[in-house]
């Protein structure tokens, strides 16, 4: 009883074997050991805080491109698993040698992990300033619409200015008139009521004479008038049309003016570089949030070799003797067969080659026999075919 008592007590609970499975320990292994179960368990720690900051961190950035909540918790749920297993993995690939780690693929996974430490801090601290990213948004899309603006007055400028110049010379030309026709009308007045050249008072002939040249002055200013006005709506059509177009590229200039994630970030650089003090804040955010994500690598290093990598080494060890002596005995296996193979094809061979003698001594002399019959036949030849006919494909 008191041997189960002793089992039921020092047998790991679910949550520990968890976190050991996320230090990338061998649980068999690691819970013999008495010393390194509190290590591994911190380790395991340390990856979980780094696992739930990359979910975090990787859904808040799905957030900024898609609006639907099921796909964003997913591909954040996934995205966070894959940090895991590089995490896993980074732990897992650390080896110790005799005199300690290995400098270059430690300073190679520690870059590693810092490069995904910086990209996984980027979402968090846009979380983060949010509110004053929101703010600085709104003053950054009407700094660009504004400049919008006027790179389309100085796109339409030499149009529009033609098309002024059109409206003002049309105008000009009617306010000539109308300042002619004013002057005739005023001179036949004058010359009616007695104040003009003449002196009379009444039409006299001159006061007809100026009356006709503000008749025909009013009915040249009322013709250009008809010529005008649809000159002038033409002009105005055209002007409206170009203001129309105009506020129809700033609407659709507006609708790329999104929330995104790279809105956000460069809304969080204009930030960063009119307020000093929150590039400072910035930055100790970044750090902290990086260090998170080296945590579990640095203290798989900043941690001494114990017993469980002696007894992790030792199995290994074992593994790989035993491995290597089923490949020698397969080995000698197999040069064994070999050997017993060739021996027993050569019995056949010689077994065979001593029941066929006689038969092979007549093919022979029939041979022999036709060769000689022949003219001009060659012994080179003769061998030739006494090889095919005697020994067939085994020659």
């Amino acid at each position: 009883m008191k041997k189960e008592e002793e089992m039921t007590t020092t047998a790991p609970d679910g949550m520990t074997r968890f976190l050991w499975w996320l230090s990338a320990a061998d649980a068999d292994i690691l819970k013999d050991c008495k010393t390194e179960k509190e290590r591994y368990r911190i380790i395991g720690i340390s990856v979980l805080v780094t696992w739930m900051f990359a979910t975090l961190a990787w859904g808040y950035f799905f957030s900024t491109i898609v609006n639907d909540d099921m796909v964003v918790a997913g591909l954040a749920l996934f995205f966070g698993f894959a940090i895991l297993s590089v995490d896993r993995t980074l732990i897992a690939a650390m080896s110790r040698g005799n005199g300690g780690i290995k400098v270059m693929p430690v300073i190679f996974r520690l870059v590693l992990a810092v490069t995904i430490g910086l990209f996984i801090s980027q979402p968090v601290v846009l979380m983060l300033f949010k509110k004053d990213i929101d703010a600085q948004l709104e003053l950054s899309k009407q700094t660009k619409l504004d400049a919008y603006r006027e790179q389309l007055v100085k796109l339409n400028a030499a149009q529009k200015a033609a098309l002024q110049q059109s409206m003002d010379e049309g105008k000009l030309l009617l306010s000539r008139k109308e300042a002619e026709l004013k002057v005739y009308k005023d001179n036949y007045i004058k010359e009616t009521d007695g104040t003009g050249g003449s002196g009379r008072i009444g039409e006299s002939a001159i006061a007809k004479v100026k009356k006709l040249a503000w008749l025909k002055s009013e009915e040249e200013l009322q013709a250009m008038q008809r010529t005008w006005e649809p000159q002038q709506q033409q002009l105005q059509a055209q002007m409206a049309k170009m203001h129309s177009v105009d506020s129809l590229k700033e609407t659709v200039y507006l609708s790329t003016l999104t929330n995104g994630f790279l809105a956000q970030v460069e809304a969080l650089h204009e930030l960063t570089e009119t307020h000093p003090p929150v590039k400072q804040r910035y930055r100790l955010i970044v750090f902290i949030i990086t260090l998170i994500e080296v945590m579990p690598l640095l203290s798989k290093i900043l941690m001494p070799k114990g017993e469980y990598e002696e007894k992790l080494a030792a199995a290994t060890a074992q593994g790989v003797a035993s491995a290597q002596l089923e490949t020698d005995a397969g080995k000698a296996l197999q040069e064994h067969y070999q050997a017993a193979a060739l021996q027993a094809d050569k019995e056949t061979v010689d077994h065979l080659f001593a029941a066929t003698g006689d038969i092979r001594k007549e093919q022979a002399d029939a041979l022999v026999k036709e060769w000689r019959n022949r003219e001009h036949s060659q012994y080179q030849h003769l061998w030739q075919q006494a090889k095919k006919l005697l020994l067939g494909k085994i020659m």
